[in-house]
């Protein structure tokens, strides 16, 4: 059986690396994305799971989610996004995230959120 894919979408590199790491020696296979060149790419990457940060320079994560839930070939993906906003819920309520999680975030947590939406 092949692993769940995880596509991972953070615009703080070291972050990203860290999440990557993690996820792969959870047994995932990880896309790392530091920088969104277009949301249409998003749809072609076969994901299982997404992990969006919320701040990002270029476009923010809660509109990479709207997207998302948008294309009825992803829309059943679950979405998780990232933010240091003290306003997490109204987030995930705007954009349609499965679950919100507070920078800074505990990785284990990270990985059992990821875990209990996958199955």
């Amino acid at each position: 059986m092949q692993s769940k894919h995880i596509v991972v979408i953070d615009d703080d590199e070291e972050l990203l690396n860290i999440q990557q790491e993690v996820l792969i020696h959870a047994g995932y296979r990880v896309t790392a994305i530091h920088h969104i060149q277009s949301l249409e790419a998003l749809l072609c990457l076969d994901a299982d799971c997404f992990i969006i940060d919320e701040q990002m320079p270029v476009i923010s994560g809660h509109i990479v989610c709207i997207y998302l839930r948008s294309k009825p070939a992803v829309a059943h993906i679950p979405l998780v996004l990232i933010s240091s906003h003290p306003k997490l819920d109204h987030y995930s309520e705007l954009c349609g995230a499965d679950v919100c999680l507070a920078k800074p975030f505990n990785l284990q947590k990270l990985l059992a959120t990821v875990e209990r939406l996958l199955n």
